[in-house]
């Protein structure tokens, strides 16, 4: 059984007595226990003695290791460091102590900033870091490692713990943190600091998400006069500045899911190569230290022994901060549910997965004033996370046998229960989508998730993704087939499994809030406490056609391997795919046709675009050279484009991976329509603006700045939100406002100017908070306004009823109904999979040939359009939720049969609205579809003169 007990006690208690250590360089100190006055501290910044912590207290160093603040200049939690100074370090710490340090340049960011690992440990498992790396793979794949061989890699390999840091970028501690810890662990000669080189692997991570921390940083440092006001100019820095996003504003904490970013992809690579047995994630802003135990819900499909090593790393921790009085908090706020997060996610690949939020740094900034007046210092922040990591570095190690013999049975475990549900195989089917398909099965491949390709078409019993009892269908050759029996089956499993419920405890204390929330006015409610999303099955994020079964399935499918050039492939349209099937076939005399459906009829489409070709679009199915193609067909006429076009659309649709029909004949042979059908009409070049800045939420702009850059390849303006009323709009044919909260920064001037220029002939799409922002102001849409009346008292009894018998019996309400209580209100699902409906006559579904597709939702449904068009309407009730969680009677009656998407006509123009992000987090895009019409296939003509 693991120890109880270890820590980095002694350390600690070292740590207490200021040692006569001295600097290389000398360095300001102020000698009074506290800081004569708030001048001495704001001119001290982070040096005041009310935060000061000793990182030198052993005492006792290899001499030619230079210690950080001898490079930087500056003690550390002085000054928020820069990456290059960071570099800089890095490159004398290896110089100088290359026995026991390597430092590894594993990926690129967007902006191209190199992205550093560094490796710490003793001379004799530094020289044999091959060695090490693959007794671990060797302990990850039990299927060419039986217990006994285990135990005798288990006997000659030091645990790897990985710390992360600046994944949150401008949660600014962990990257000071970071280079303390490595400088610790290199150069300390005490007993501790042998003990973690002789028995542990350390990697650092420094710089997770660079971009990140480099603009929070440069703004800090700009305005830094160490006010620990949090009122103060320097903890409130303008929109995009201080996120804790990249450069396309994605959220790399939580883009393990997706995989989606070019630094995501390369940590993951990384990842998977050191295959770490405890991994750190290392946060901060909180106002103190939270570690794990974590909060509730834990995920199902995590190793049994997760929790166990939650208890033992949080024991450790708590005794190294008791020795110092610190305070720290466990078991609250922070969960481990959604898998996307860099705790969940390395948890799924075998290691300890923890987050560790840091009280200092960040937007605090150097000095920051809690409510009850103590004050918080940089330094505090960092010396925490300090002190936790070699904690929980010295924890690893004394624990290394069991934790490493853990690791081994957990990978074990998944390959005998194939994961831990009841899916055994999983079925992507091509389809409509089959680059939407290769992109699923690139990602799988990308999480080191097996994956096989069928060479013949097979007939087997299987279950849809969308539900519904087994049934025969015919697996086409050319599908991709995951069988969970495999040592990373808990990982597919969970990507993969239909739905994996909250469990129930969770799921009862949130269903008590509602029962107590139900009685109550809105100012009394209690806060639900679900921190991120409850669905995310990969197919139906991506809207691809699939099947499980709860069998294993014989398909006959050949291994894919994932090629070494997509592996850390730059985020973007070029790295989505296995292989590139796209191109013409022939040279057409008459046009050349090509179908709606994915990304890559878009991004061929806005190629074409804007090169200047006249491009069409059939509004019912095509009949060409024989064959059927459906509606929203995209067709270039030879007779109205230069000759260029057979060049270029070859060129192109080989780069946008798309098979084109180069037709011979306009002719149908049967049906109606040919390509020179009327109902095919020109699309133009559309002339797109986004809204941004103050009141937009950034990354709801960042997923459409990276659709539109990245995967289509079209040029668009970033509008800034405040004084659009003032903004020339006329040169715009379409202008987006992605989610939001416009109420301040547009308000009823920008609503006018919207309403105005939409009337005029443009088209206005709107999603989220931005399509509340249309709705609730008069921008000439239809509308209906929803009914709030009072339903009479027996309804409200009987909706009571429904809640009290949903909540765990003897849930405690309050005595007395409020008469502003409303336990009727709608109440929106947190990240859910519902089944909407699709208008297929209408052009905004161009490509969704089904009559039904999976919708992801956190939002509330859109009001009724009286007078346009309702393209995609929620399910009803019966079968409304496919995946996620669902409140009892209270969803099916604020979703069955309301909107996702409309579209008014407003004068001249459109106004089309989504519910939700259709490009939530670049993953959830099975919708981007229906937003890439709205821009492309619903822009009007444009009115001026050169066209």
């Amino acid at each position: 059984m693991p120890s109880k007990s270890p820590h980095w006690l002694s350390l600690a208690c070292l740590l207490l007595v200021w040692t006569s250590a001295a600097p290389a360089q000398q360095l300001p100190v102020i000698p009074e226990t506290r800081c004569r006055s708030e001048l001495d501290a704001r001119l001290a910044f982070g040096l005041c003695p009310e935060a000061a912590f000793d990182f030198y207290a052993t005492g006792a160093y290899r001499a030619e290791v230079p210690r950080p603040d001898s490079v930087l200049g500056y003690p550390i939690g002085s000054w928020h460091t820069t990456y290059g100074r960071m570099e800089r370090y890095l490159e004398r710490l290896a110089a100088s102590a290359p026995q026991r340090v390597r430092v590894i340049d594993y990926g690129q960011s967007v902006e191209h900033q190199t992205m550093h690992l560094v490796i710490v440990s003793a001379e004799e498992n530094i020289r044999r870091l091959d060695d090490i790396r693959g007794n671990l793979a060797r302990l990850a794949d039990p299927r060419r490692t039986d217990p006994a061989s285990a135990r005798t890699l288990i006997a000659e390999t030091p645990i790897v713990v990985w710390l992360n840091a600046a994944n949150d970028g401008n949660e600014t501690a962990a990257f000071e943190a970071a280079m303390q810890v490595a400088y610790q662990v290199a150069a300390g000669e005490d007993s501790r600091t042998r003990l973690l080189r002789d028995s542990a692997l350390t990697v650092i991570n420094l710089a997770h998400n660079p971009e990140s921390h480099e603009r929070m940083v440069a703004w800090y440092n700009a305005f830094v006069a160490g006010d620990a006001d949090p009122a103060a100019l320097e903890h409130d820095a303008p929109w995009g500045m201080s996120t804790n996003n990249n450069h396309y504003q994605f959220d790399l904490n939580r883009d393990a899911l997706g995989l989606t970013q070019t630094e995501t992809r390369a940590v993951v690579a990384e990842l998977q190569r050191w295959r770490p047995q405890v991994f750190v994630d290392l946060h901060g802003q909180t106002t103190q230290y939270f570690f794990p135990p974590a909060a509730p819900p834990v995920m199902p499909l995590y190793p049994a022994s997760l929790n166990e090593w939650l208890e033992v790393f949080g024991r450790g921790n708590a005794e190294a901060f008791d020795a110092f009085g610190w305070s720290y908090y466990t078991r609250d706020r922070f969960d481990l549910f959604y898998p996307g997060y860099w705790d969940t996610y390395p948890a799924l690949h075998g290691a300890t997965g923890m987050t560790y939020e840091t009280d200092g740094g960040g937007s605090k900034g150097v000095r920051w004033r809690r409510d009850d007046g103590t004050i918080l210092s940089f330094a505090d922040g960092i010396a925490h996370h300090f002190v936790a990591s070699l904690a929980t570095v010295e924890t690893a190690a004394r624990n290394r046998t069991t934790r490493l013999q853990a690791y081994y049975d957990d990978f074990r475990s998944a390959l005998l229960q194939a994961g831990g549900t009841d899916v055994r195989t999983v079925v992507v089917v091509p389809g409509r989508d089959p680059q939407g398909a290769a992109r699923v099965a690139t990602t799988l491949l990308r999480h080191g998730i097996e994956v096989g390709r069928t060479i013949r078409e097979t007939r087997v019993t299987v279950r849809s993704f969308m539900g519904g009892p087994p049934r025969a269908v015919d697996v086409p050759a050319e599908a991709y087939v995951v069988n969970l029996a495999q040592p990373n089956g808990r990982l597919a499993a969970t990507l993969l499994a239909p739905n994996i419920p909250l469990p129930d405890a969770y799921a009862a204390q949130e269903l008590a809030r509602r029962a107590r929330n139900a009685r109550r006015a809105d100012s009394e409610h209690e806060r639900y406490t679900f921190y991120d999303v409850t669905a995310w099955n990969l197919l139906l994020a991506a809207g691809v056609d699939g099947y499980w079964s709860s069998e294993p399935l014989d398909l006959g499918a050949s291994p894919l391997e994932l090629p070494d050039h997509l592996r850390k492939a730059p985020g973007g349209w070029v790295s989505e795919a296995l292989n590139r099937t796209g191109g013409v076939n022939g040279r057409a005399r008459s046009s050349y046709v090509w179908s709606p459906g994915g990304t890559g009829s878009f991004r061929l489409l806005a190629r074409l675009l804007g090169e200047g070709f006249e491009i069409a679009v059939s509004e019912r199915p095509l009949i060409v050279d024989g064959e059927r193609y459906p509606r929203g067909t995209f067709v270039a006429r030879v007779d109205r484009n230069p000759t260029a076009l057979h060049e270029r659309v070859g060129e192109l649709a080989r780069e946008a991976d798309v098979m084109v029909t180069a037709s011979q004949t306009a002719f149908p042979d049967r049906g109606q329509a040919g390509t020179g059908s009327e109902d095919t009409r020109g699309i133009r070049a559309p002339r797109v603006g986004v809204v941004a800045g103050e009141g937009v939420r950034i990354t709801s702009y960042g997923h459409l700045w990276f659709e539109l850059e990245r995967r289509v390849g079209y040029p668009f303006t970033a509008l800034r939100a405040a004084g659009l009323d003032r903004t020339d709009l006329s040169y715009f044919d379409v202008l987006v406002l992605p989610s939001g909260s416009y109420g301040s920064t547009l308000g009823d001037a920008g609503a006018r100017v919207l309403r105005e220029w939409a009337e005029g002939g443009g088209t206005l799409v709107a999603y989220g908070g931005g399509a509340t922002f249309v709705m609730e102001r008069d921008l000439g849409t239809s509308h209906q306004e929803p009914d709030t009346t009072r339903p009479p008292a027996d309804t409200i009894r009987a909706i009571l009823r429904t809640i009290d018998g949903a909540a765990p019996a003897g849930t405690a309400v309050p005595p007395l109904l409020s008469p502003e209580a409303r336990p009727d209100a709608p109440l929106n699902v947190p990240g859910s999979f519902l089944r909407g409906r699709v208008d297929r006559t209408h052009w905004l579904t161009f490509g969704y040939e089904r009559d039904e597709i999976p919708v992801f939702m956190r939002s509330l449904p859109l009001r009724v359009s009286a007078q346009g068009a309702n393209a995609i309407v929620f399910s009803a009730a019966d079968d409304l939720v496919l995946a996620g969680f669902a409140w009892p009677d209270n969803t099916a009656r604020t979703y069955a049969g309301r909107p996702y998407a409309t579209v008014d006509q407003v004068g001249r123009g459109i106004v089309i609205l989504f519910a939700e992000d259709p490009l939530y987090r670049g993953v959830y895009d099975g919708t981007a579809g229906l937003l890439l019409n709205a821009i492309f296939v619903g822009a009007p003509p444009r009115r001026d003169a050169d066209h």
